[in-house]
């Protein structure tokens, strides 16, 4: 058969593409229709305007950063410019902004050269805002004080007047000068009423007609502000010049001798009166309610932590408080005012635990979450630590912190005590318990940590080999609820509300890996039966002669031992004290106050008059 020819079909032309790389075309730039026209030209003009727009963004960006940079060339090196608070702001409004921003991004989405969003991409939430609700109210209090203090102040400067030269000369000898003193700042002057931290730097609320202040004012303002707020979180006593020794002469020696007999003239009776003074008496404890702590702001749900800095002064000590109402606060008690410092709002943590990190200013905080924060409260620093490394941790709301704040203790699962190096935030180790963990305490040396569980057995771990150096089973046999250690006592709580009072020397300091496979039986000194529910809190005094019990699961539950006679005090607290349901407690620097937390968002605060008259 004769093959049959082919058909001539004309070829379709291959439809032309645009490259992704260069933007060209690959074959012969085609024929522009008038729609094609029309669209092409339209898109010109919007790229025009959407660069214009961007060059008067960039142009107004620019004059914002050059009148920033003579504003502050002006109030560095002088030359009368100081703080304008005046300075008009942007003609475009930030709405304005982001429906162009919006717009635009849609137009490149559209075109292909922006994804479309997805939750990788989505901005995150910020971590932690600052709450101050409650320090403009501090101003209304100081407004009392005003006359007293400018009375004590006209008091001080005659006495000072009537001082010899002298003694005005060996002063000024020891006292040593600023580093460094810039001559421009007493050209600068600042005006109190421009934004609300700086309305803080008013001596009282009226202080309206003198706002205007001078460099040399602002600064001693500044100086006194930091005194009282972060100055407290910090000790600066290393910074302080040590007094020169004073030379003896010939009647300073006979001073001596003089001094040596006295010192070996003196009774027994002497030593033992001082040491019976610093003892507590029972059964009656001298108790007077103060204002509470967190007055001027209260919390708005359970106080679940409350804290005192150890290194703060005893007579008005730093304290933090914290709850679920995701806001970390700092108070300065003094029993009257209990002035707020600062405050913090968490706003993906409701906080579960709190402590300060030692005699450092660092705060942690944690809760039902896999992260925990480190707070430096001196530097206004916050760090967030994602996850312990070497764990899948889901909830890390109960963490304990040594006492000389390096080493934390976080209560994991599967019967595991995580410790973290608070330094650089990494896993230290893990020390395995039988059960799971349900109370951790650090000795008040920080050689030894103790932990119990739900088998009611209680571990001690040595810190420095992080090997279990003793194991007993607690009298009760029940879970164990909490524990508290003093220099010669441990508190066992059980969910029974018994607490047994152990001493803490070790049964066996010799022991091996095999004897710790068994249960060794330890007599407890004295079982507290005083709590019908579970003894939630237990908590030693700072030199160990009271102990603080208390239960969440019942209202106004909470007692006081004297723990060297073994004995309740029967004066306090009573059935009339409003406690409420009691989830927090801590005793500040020697034990001057006694801080509450409880249900209501109130943190109740007792004087201990015993240690105020010491």
């Amino acid at each position: 058969m004769p093959k049959s020819k082919k058909k001539d079909t004309p070829q379709k032309s291959r439809p032309k593409e645009l490259s992704p790389l260069t933007a060209q075309y690959e074959d012969e730039q085609e024929t522009l229709t008038p729609h094609n026209k029309n669209v092409e030209s339209s898109n010109k003009k919007k790229r025009q305007t959407k660069s214009e727009k961007k060059a008067s963004k960039r142009a107004r960006a620019e004059e914002e950063d050059d009148a920033e940079e003579r504003r502050l060339t002006s109030i560095l090196f002088g030359g009368g410019g100081g703080f304008d608070v005046n300075e008009k702001e942007d003609a475009v409004s930030e709405e304005e902004e982001e429906e162009e921003y919006d717009s635009e991004e849609q137009d490149e989405i559209e075109q292909g050269r922006l994804p479309l969003p997805s939750p990788a991409n989505t901005i995150p939430e910020d971590l932690f805002e600052i709450d101050r609700t409650g320090e403009e109210d501090d101003d209304e209090e100081e407004d009392e004080t005003d006359e007293h203090s400018q009375q004590a102040e006209d008091s001080s400067s005659e006495d000072d007047e009537e001082e010899s030269e002298e003694e005005q000369e060996d002063r000024s000898s020891k006292s040593t000068g600023a580093a460094w003193v810039d001559e421009d700042d007493v050209d600068v002057s600042v005006n109190l009423m421009a934004t609300n931290r700086l309305r803080k730097l008013r001596k009282s609320k009226h202080e309206k007609g003198a706002t205007e202040l001078e460099g040399s004012e602002f600064e001693q303002r500044l100086r006194t502000r930091f005194e009282h707020t972060t100055s407290a979180t910090a000790r600066t006593d290393w910074a302080t010049v040590p007094e020169e020794p004073r030379k003896k002469d010939h009647d300073d020696d006979d001073d001596d001798f003089e001094d040596d007999d006295n010192l070996l003239g003196s009774s027994t009776a002497s030593l033992l009166a001082t040491s019976h003074k610093h003892s507590l008496p029972p059964q009656i404890l001298n108790v007077v309610r103060c204002q509470d702590a967190n007055r001027s702001d209260p919390n708005k749900s359970v106080v679940q932590a409350v804290n005192f800095h150890p290194a703060s002064d005893p007579d008005r000590p730093l304290m933090l408080t914290a709850g679920m109402d995701k806001t970390l606060r700092f108070f300065l008690v003094d029993g009257e005012k209990n002035q707020k410092i600062h405050g913090i709002h968490f706003p993906k943590l409701p906080i579960h635990s709190a402590s300060f990190m030692g005699s450092t200013g660092n705060v942690v905080v944690s809760g039902r979450r896999p992260f925990f924060y480190m707070y430096d409260a001196t530097a206004g620093k916050l760090d967030m630590v994602p996850r312990i490394s070497g764990r899948e941790e889901k909830s890390l709301e109960k963490h304990v912190v040594s006492p000389d704040g390096r080493t934390i203790a976080f209560l994991a699962n599967d019967g595991y005590i995580s410790l973290v190096n608070a330094h650089n935030k990494h896993w230290i180790a893990d020390l395995k318990m039988n059960g799971s963990v349900r109370a951790v305490t650090f000795t008040p040396d920080g050689d030894y940590i103790l932990g119990s569980g739900s088998d009611g057995d209680v571990y001690r771990w040595d810190l420095r080999s992080r090997k279990c150096v003793e194991r007993f089973s607690n009298e009760d046999g029940t879970i164990t609820s909490s524990m508290s250690a003093s220099s010669r006592h441990l508190a066992v709580g059980s969910e029974s509300g018994v607490v047994n009072l152990y001493s803490d020397r070790m049964v066996n300091a010799s022991w091996n890996s095999s004897s710790l496979q068994q249960q060794h039986r330890k007599t407890p000194i004295k079982s507290i039966m005083n709590l019908a529910t579970s003894a939630d809190l237990v908590r030693y005094n700072h030199d160990g002669q009271i102990l603080a019990m208390s239960s969440r699961r019942e209202k106004d539950s909470m007692k006081l031992l004297h723990v060297p006679t073994s004995t309740v005090f029967s004066n306090w607290p009573t059935s009339k004290t409003p406690l409420s349901y009691v989830w927090s407690m801590d005793f500040s620097p020697e034990s001057r106050f006694l801080a509450i937390g409880n249900d209501n968002g109130k943190c109740l605060l007792y004087k201990l008059l015993h240690y105020h008259d010491d």
